[in-house]
């Protein structure tokens, strides 16, 4: 398939949704992003989109199609054995896709989403662009218009899943789109953990990733979601995760933001049931010139709902980054409660951190409400007792930074995750 020029891009739309046959409502709204993504402009440099240079995005150079049908060794290498189920996406293609046999006889569906659509769309449409409106931003309108692969789980009622799902996202060549959308229904009181791995090598190239994850955990349901992105440096990534939490639902975000020239990662919890839970536990770090805009927000619908969040972030080099928190608890949400706390630490002269946290309380009967962000160098005084302890500079700033992360790397549930964002971390430090 050509690349798409910004101006052409509905007869590539039309051009996709014959090649996957779809049926007329996914095709009209591919056509409909389509004919959005011609009327908006790229997004304002105001507050919701600071310091991410959207011009630079090549967004008249995308290869939405890129035939691939076994997946690389660069993945195969991580896939646990041991894992519930695998879905494989590579450029535009699943790959890969695994389920235990026995969740399988328990009517658990893992599938591409594009499969989904064909085989199960009577589980997918009342879903699918609920959360994530495909007339929000120019990139909203660009995935849904370019959509392809992806991944879609679905969780009967009092189904656990033990062991994580892993889903993997990865490009390999330069001009490539990857537009995968994940899409979770997970029935009344089921549970599982889904690890999310986004990864790049374009050898010195770049392309765009322009994403969507979209949960639904209906009442009593259990749902983490794992998120670990370490694209290259060419990777300019545009992913929003959003879920709703119905009554006694539990949504738990943990994302690891570390990688892209620019990324804009958000996590976003809409909690409409009375007594749903929800906290995201956030970890990134910039370094060389990268650009990141990091956020969590909890939107409080619901009665007695709790919500928690937690960050820190590091930069380093000449990288800039942003974090923004919202705790918004709605008029009716009474006996609800939202806290965040986020702490950035700059390594250098030249890197920049800005930390927006925010609170919207319309309700007056509330359980609880606080917010608190710090910004801040190394002390200097920390890095001078251990120099005068015979610890060279470097060496210092890794025992300090180690620090820094280590309580919050612990609320990560996963123990290997926890070991690979220590390593990739000590990567950024030049270990």
């Amino acid at each position: 398939m050509a690349k798409v020029i910004s101006a052409a891009i509905e007869p590539t739309a039309r051009e996709l949704a014959d090649r996957f046959q779809e049926p007329a409502w996914a095709r009209e709204l591919r056509l409909q992003a389509a004919e959005a993504y011609e009327l908006l402009d790229l997004p304002k440099q105001d507050e919701g989109w600071r310091n991410l240079r959207l011009k630079e995005v090549p967004l008249d150079s995308i290869i939405p199609v890129v035939d691939r049908r076994e997946t690389p060794q660069a993945i195969r290498g991580r896939i646990d054995e041991h894992t519930a189920g695998v879905v494989v996406h590579y450029h535009s293609d699943v790959t890969e896709v695994r389920l235990h046999p026995d969740l399988q006889a328990k009517g658990v569906i893992l599938t591409s989403l594009q499969d989904a659509i064909a085989n199960h769309p009577e589980k997918v449409e009342p879903y699918l662009g609920k959360l994530y409106n495909l007339k929000e931003s120019k990139f909203a309108a660009l995935h849904y218009a370019l959509r392809t692969g992806g991944a879609f789980l679905y969780l009967p009622k009092h189904v656990v899943i033990d062991s994580p799902i892993q889903l993997f996202t990865y490009a390999d060549t330069a001009d490539v789109g990857l537009f995968n959308h994940t899409l979770v229904v997970a029935e009344s009181h089921s549970q599982v953990t889904i690890l999310e791995y986004s990864l790049s090598d374009l050898q010195g190239g770049f392309n765009i990733h322009s994403a969507a994850v979209e949960i639904f955990a209906h009442d009593g349901a259990k749902v983490n979601y794992v998120a670990l992105q370490n694209f290259d440096e060419g990777t300019y990534s545009f992913n929003p995760r959003r879920a709703q939490v119905n009554r006694d639902a539990k949504v738990k975000w943990v994302a690891s933001e570390l990688g892209g020239k620019i990324a804009r990662s958000e996590n976003t919890s809409y909690l409409e049931g009375d007594g749903g839970n929800s906290e995201a536990v956030v970890v990134f770090f910039g370094s060389g010139e990268q650009s990141l805009d990091v956020s969590a927000s909890m939107i409080h619908r619901g009665r007695n709902s709790t919500s928690n969040i937690v960050a820190k972030g590091v930069m380093n080099d000449k990288a800039k980054t942003i974090w923004r928190g919202l705790g918004h608890i709605q008029n009716g949400s009474k006996g609800s409660a939202t806290y965040q706390r986020e702490n950035s630490l700059i390594l250098s002269q030249d890197a920049k951190g800005d930390a927006i946290p925010g609170l919207l309380i319309e309700e007056t009967d509330v359980a609880g409400a606080g917010h608190a962000a710090t910004v801040g160098r190394i002390d200097e005084a920390h890095l001078f007792y251990l120099q005068s302890r015979g610890i060279p500079l470097k060496q210092a700033q890794k025992m300090i930074v180690e620090g820094f992360f280590g309580s919050i790397l612990e609320q990560i549930p996963l123990e290997t995750v926890r070991q690979e964002v220590r390593s990739l971390v000590d990567r950024k430090l030049g270990w």
